[in-house]
């Protein structure tokens, strides 16, 4: 599944069109008109579709603490997708690719995987995201083949037992 959460036309044309998004489908674009308080039940009831192993992308514009707008029309911290996920996905146990911009290895994957170990959920998932700028048309990797990509950092969900 792939979910483009920004209103970047850019980013959204390049999910539509190109082939490197086919293998990520189905393709779920926000409405650009929608409001921030919109946009987020939307995002929640996309999530809910997810099926238990299929791999989660999400495509923004983003930094290592939020995703969404370059303009902050629509922005989701770490623990606001944290908290997405958990309650819309629960037992999920694919892997997660931040396909947006970070800068640091302690970046969005990194800290969303956290909030998830934080929140007792989704023991075992991958979160992969990229330590350096991403172009808004920049092609994506392979659902598959997200721990062979080089420029991308996995951190996994381990939730500590009893806790």
């Amino acid at each position: 599944m792939l979910i483009v959460c920004t209103t970047d036309p850019i980013i959204a044309d390049t999910a539509r069109n190109s082939p490197s998004s086919a293998p990520w489908n189905p393709l779920y674009v926000l409405d650009a008109s929608l409001s921030q308080q919109e946009a987020t039940l939307v995002l929640t009831q996309t999530l809910k579709r997810l099926g238990a192993t299929e791999p989660l992308c999400f495509s923004a514009h983003g930094n290592d603490l939020e995703i969404g707008d370059a303009d902050d029309h629509w922005t989701w911290t770490y623990g606001d997708i944290a908290g997405m996920l958990e309650n819309g996905t629960p037992g999920y146990k694919g892997s997660i690719l931040i396909h947006a911009c970070a800068s640091q290895i302690v970046n969005f994957s990194s800290n969303l995987a956290v909030a998830l170990e934080n929140l007792s959920a989704l023991n075992g998932t991958w979160a992969y995201g990229y330590n350096r700028p991403l172009a808004s048309n920049a092609a994506f990797p392979p659902p598959d083949k997200l721990a062979q990509q080089v420029d991308l950092q996995g951190t996994q969900v381990v939730v500590k037992s009893g806790g």
